[in-house]
C-alpha cells in the first residue's frame, strides 16, 4: 500500500513540474461501485485539443479513488482519456464488499461535458473480491 503512494506521489510530481496552465476538472457522477460520487482534478497544459496530463479524486457513498492519466475529456464535441487509478471500497459499496483497495485502468469518454467511464481493477491487501468492473455515466461542470 505505501509503494502505490510513493508512486503516485511521483507520478504527480512529474505532472506538476511539466505543467504550464491548469484548469480545474469538477464531475457529479452515478456509477458502479460509488453509487453516487463526486469528483474534483487538475487538468495540466494549455487546453489545444490535445491529451493532457491529470490527476482526479473522487469520493462517493461506496468508495473513493484517486487517478492519474493523459485526459482530453470536456474539450469540444468529443474527448476521450486513459488513467491509471487506485480505488477504495468503503460504507455500501455496489457488487463488491466494502473496505477493499484495488489498482486498475479506466478509460472516459466525453460528448460534449457529459462523460461515460469504464474501467477493471484487480484487488491489493486482502478482501474476497479478485477484480472489479467499474463503470458510470457523469456530468463535467
Amino acid at each position: 500500500m505505501k509503494n502505490v503512494w510513493i508512486i503516485v506521489s511521483l507520478l504527480v510530481g512529474m505532472i506538476a513540474s511539466s505543467a504550464h496552465a491548469l484548469d480545474r476538472v469538477l464531475v457529479l457522477r452515478v456509477s458502479n461501485p460509488f453509487m453516487v460520487s463526486g469528483a474534483a482534478g487538475l487538468q495540466f497544459g494549455e487546453p489545444t485539443g490535445e491529451l493532457r496530463p491529470l490527476i482526479l479524486g473522487e469520493a462517493g457513498i461506496g468508495g473513493g479513488k484517486l487517478a492519474v492519466g493523459l485526459d482530453k475529456t470536456g474539450q469540444g464535441a468529443f474527448g476521450y482519456g486513459l488513467k491509471a487509478a487506485y480505488l477504495r471500497t468503503w460504507f455500501e459499496p455496489l457488487s463488491v464488499d466494502d473496505d477493499q483497495d484495488f489498482i486498475g485502468i479506466e478509460v472516459e469518454v466525453s460528448v460534449y461535458r457529459l462523460l461515460f467511464n469504464l474501467g477493471g481493477y484487480v484487488r491489493i491487501g486482502d478482501g474476497d473480491d479478485d477484480w472489479l468492473g467499474a463503470g458510470g455515466i457523469g456530468f463535467m461542470f
